[in-house]
């Protein structure tokens, strides 16, 4: 499992945070989401065999959440469960 950091580009309201976490917890691989209102950070917790982070980004940005470009690396732990 990796953890993908994001640098959206704009802050998600409450509304966005839920709407991208059934976005991105659809996609096969993606185990958690960690995503709050107010920031433009988003953490996900994926399989790497299953899923790359370029997969992952596009799914956002279609969702209508780009990603800044030379956003974040990746990282260690996960945030919330997306069972």
């Amino acid at each position: 499992m990796m953890q993908h950091q994001f640098q959206l580009s704009t802050p998600l309201a409450f509304a966005d945070v839920a709407r991208i976490v059934d976005t991105l917890c659809a996609l096969p691989g993606v185990h958690a989401i960690d995503a709050v209102p107010g920031t433009r950070e988003l953490s996900v917790h994926a399989d790497e065999m299953a899923i790359s982070r370029q997969a992952i980004s596009e799914a956002a940005a279609r969702a209508g959440f780009a990603e800044i470009q030379g956003g974040a690396r990746n990282g260690g732990c996960c945030g919330g469960c997306c069972s």
